[in-house]
């Protein structure tokens, strides 16, 4: 059997939903333009591994148990949406406080001052993606694929990962990006943080519904 169209499949769902506007590519985008290259890099790696954790995670049926253990999923989400929003409140802190020709070193802190833990931390605070993988691996993987089938997804995702977030990063730490960003910092700092508290906020409001409809049924 050709196994080639499920892996292309599986790859453009994946550069397709990392490429959509998210809390990841906010986080490698902030860091970059207001930190260095190498802080967006390493907030990449983050994202890299932690997506290949849910991404093993869901060959294991994680996804599912997630689904079917209604409450801790809940509260799975619960804990990323507040992570979210923590991280949002720190980039609206900035924007509010720092002035516009502020430098890199102005910069709050995430997760410790540590990129790649912010980078790891934002994708691992997305339990949704364990549910996500499970069913693209039910939709686009045929019964009984071989094992390398597996390998080769797992290894697709992690090129692909890596190629689009290290371009982001590439391309926002750049001297032009750079000076573009200081001149307009309170202002990005605002937008960057107010998306990732709506984020986590609609976050749990789906967790909030979801509870509603369970009490209610």
């Amino acid at each position: 059997m050709d196994y080639l169209p499920s892996l292309l499949t599986l790859a453009g769902m994946h550069i397709l939903m990392a490429m959509l506007p998210g809390p990841n590519t906010v986080v490698v985008t902030w860091l970059s333009a207001t930190t260095s290259r190498g802080a967006g890099l390493r907030a990449t790696a983050g994202i890299v591994i932690a997506s290949l954790v849910w991404v093993v995670l869901s060959l294991f049926g994680v996804g599912t148990l997630l689904l079917q253990a209604g409450e801790l999923y809940a509260a799975l989400r619960l804990i990323g949406a507040a992570y979210l929003v923590y991280v949002g409140a720190k980039m609206l802190r900035a924007g509010m406080q720092a002035p516009p020709e502020s430098g890199p070193a102005a910069r709050p802190a995430l997760a410790g001052r540590s990129p790649f833990m912010a980078g790891l931390l934002t994708t691992l605070s997305n339990p949704k993606s364990a549910v996500f993988w499970t069913s693209a691996f039910l939709v686009a993987v045929p019964p009984h694929a071989p094992g390398w089938l597996y390998g080769a997804i797992v290894a697709v995702i992690a090129v692909q990962s890596t190629l689009w977030y290290g371009a982001v990063a590439m391309l926002l730490s750049t001297e032009v990006a750079k000076r573009s960003y200081l001149r307009v910092a309170r202002w990005l700092d605002l937008i960057a943080g107010g998306v990732m508290v709506a984020l986590g906020l609609r976050l749990a409001e789906e967790v909030r519904r979801e509870i509603a409809v369970r009490a209610a049924s």
